[in-house]
């Protein structure tokens, strides 16, 4: 019995490090816009590198923006035109719109841009 509980535990321990080392894999663009703005308040430069395609980063000033908008704004509405999500204030304002395209198999943040001040 003992020795079930410790093959249990050892197996558990090796399922949970081999999940904490796979890549994320963003399936659509909706999912991709969740994920950014679930986890925007640990996100930093190099993690948010990696959502999008290698040779496109996404400026410092441009992730600073994008947390700002999502902070002051936690009530949101969207709409999708194809891989393009639109951000809406809950008055209507756009917020921002983001292009996300599949890159081998995984979405990828292409375009993030903000509506003029």
């Amino acid at each position: 019995m003992k020795r079930l509980i410790g093959l249990s535990v050892l197996c558990s321990m090796f399922f949970l490090t081999a999940c904490g080392e796979q890549t994320l894999t963003i399936r659509s663009t909706l999912e991709g816009d969740q994920y950014i703005r679930n986890n925007l308040a640990t996100l930093d430069q190099e993690d948010f590198s990696q959502l999008t395609p290698q040779g496109q980063p996404v400026k410092e000033e441009q992730l600073t923006q994008f947390k700002k908008v999502l902070e002051s704004n936690p009530q949101t509405r969207y709409s999708r035109y194809g891989d393009g999500l639109y951000r809406y204030s809950s008055s209507g304002e756009l917020l921002y719109y983001t292009k996300w395209e599949e890159v081998d198999g995984s979405h990828k943040l292409t375009t993030l841009e903000f509506p003029p001040s």
